[in-house]
């Protein structure tokens, strides 16, 4: 049965962010996650953190949901984190504590994604209706579309990453574009059998203008579409990410709080998306 409840869709999300080793700790990532929604919470630990620490905070998780009936809220630092952070710098060292919100793509409630033009004002426009308009280009379109854009990398890509991407090697992306010029991208950095997390790029020149909110919700449908759960996550002071989640209405599943070593934030998977 697919996972409902947003603990549950939590600990679904760090196994697609993160790999884990034959022990189950995360490997090459933060020492500490900890996922914290209104129904529960979850603890994953780094290969790194010797096995007394990692069972003591684990204790320490135990402990605290047998004190509470109701989890604080998913956005306030809980209480034994703070407890985590001193288990782990007394083991380890120094720390960085990070957090965010993670969310699900819903199946209903997202904009048409039937449509593949948009109307879109920008700066030097003279009310040229077909100037103004924007179009959406996807994975799933035939190939002579697709390749269509191999030569319009806006130069966060390197050639081969974006090679890879329009191929379709990547997996799902949706990419808006106007006269030729990539202005967002929703694409597949990290993937697993389960699940997929976006990752979101729009140009400077084009942001404000419902874009980015666009392109994830093409995405979103393919991913879907696929079998596997759409999820998107941001950092807490990242607020136009945030403004995206809000503007699609995406469903709100709790926070990722991570302790990370000063020189290694924690890398997340790289793993090519593969047909089921």
């Amino acid at each position: 049965m697919p996972a409902t409840r947003s603990v549950d869709l939590l600990a679904t999300e760090v196994g697609v962010l993160w790999d884990r080793d034959a022990r189950g700790r995360l490997r090459q990532a933060h020492h500490v996650v900890l996922g914290v929604a209104e129904d529960g919470q979850l603890l994953a630990v780094g290969e790194d953190v010797p096995d007394d620490v990692a069972d003591a905070m684990a204790d320490a998780l135990e402990a605290a949901a047998e004190r509470r009936h109701r989890y604080a809220e998913p956005d306030r630092p809980p209480e034994v984190l703070a407890y985590c952070r001193e288990r782990i710098v007394s083991a380890l060292g120094p720390v960085l504590t990070s957090g965010g919100p993670s969310y699900l793509v819903p199946h209903e409630g997202l904009p048409n994604t039937d449509g593949r033009t948009y109307d879109a004002q920008f700066a030097g426009d003279e009310g040229d209706n077909d100037a103004a308009s924007v179009r959406i280009v996807r994975s799933d379109d035939e190939a002579e579309t697709r390749d269509g854009l191999r030569a319009a990398n806006p130069d966060t890509w390197s050639g081969d990453e974006w090679a890879d991407l329009i191929a379709g090697r990547l997996g799902p992306w949706a990419i808006a574009t106007r006269a030729s010029r990539v202005l967002a991208v929703a694409h597949t950095p990290v993937a697993d059998a389960r699940g997929a997390e976006a990752g979101v790029w729009t140009h400077p020149d084009a942001r404000g203008r419902g874009l980015a909110a666009t392109v994830t919700a093409h995405w979103a449908r393919l991913v879907r579409d696929a079998g596997r759960l759409p999820f998107y996550s941001t950092s807490s002071d990242n607020l136009s990410s945030q403004r995206v989640a809000s503007r699609l209405a995406l469903r709100p599943i709790g926070w990722l709080w991570k302790l990370s070593a000063p020189d290694r934030l924690g890398l997340h998977a790289h793993r090519p998306w593969l047909p089921d």
